[in-house]
């Protein structure tokens, strides 16, 4: 169902994904991060210095797009060792269609070349050092269900009918935010009924 997806919800789960993806990021220095993917593609000391010589106008949404990649990479490998691997959505995998229309409204923004933190305000986070419980706090709010269950493979949100994936993504970004280990511990949603919320 990506085809109803907006355009603003779009651009709500692609700021969840880049955000979460910096913030898995193992950089140097003293200013440590969650560690998840072994990259430090975003800041200007690190790869954000490589992109900004070779990208310089998009050089910014190039770090972040590397970023979600590296994210996506280690998703996709821990979920791949799941039985029900295509059931599972996650905050890097929502299905086919979702997940293209995302990737288009990435490239869209990258072409546009507009600062990230003005099209996706949720990055603005992405240029201070991480404080994981203000980020959890901005993303958290009344009703919203981050309550899991933790399962051999991963972190086990319940499945809801009536929700569509920005308030999917908000539950699985703060479910990786809440108590993070040292190791990603892959939110997901085991999509039931012919792969629901898609």
């Amino acid at each position: 169902m990506a085809h109803a997806v907006a355009p603003e919800q779009l651009d709500e789960v692609l700021g969840l994904q880049l955000t979460l993806s910096w913030a898995g990021e193992s950089p140097g220095g003293v200013h440590r991060r969650l560690g998840w993917w072994k990259t430090d593609l975003v800041d200007a000391e690190g790869g954000g210095d490589l992109w900004k010589r070779l990208l310089p106008r998009t050089h910014l949404w190039a770090g972040l797009e590397a970023a979600r990649r590296a994210a996506r990479l280690v998703d996709e490998r821990l979920r791949r060792e799941s039985a029900r691997a295509d059931d599972m959505l996650t905050l890097f995998h929502f299905g086919f269609e979702l997940d293209e229309a995302l990737d288009e409204r990435l490239a869209h923004h990258r072409l546009e070349a507009h600062p990230p933190g003005e099209v996706l305000p949720l990055l603005q986070h992405t240029s201070a050092p991480l404080d994981r419980a203000v980020l959890l706090a901005h993303l958290s709010s009344p009703g919203l269900d981050v309550a899991y269950k933790v399962v051999p493979g991963g972190r086990q949100l319940k499945a809801r009918a009536d929700e569509g994936p920005v308030f999917q993504a908000r539950r699985l970004a703060c479910a990786m935010l809440t108590e993070p280990p040292a190791a990603y511990s892959l939110p997901f949603i085991l999509a039931e009924a012919g792969r629901a919320g898609r």
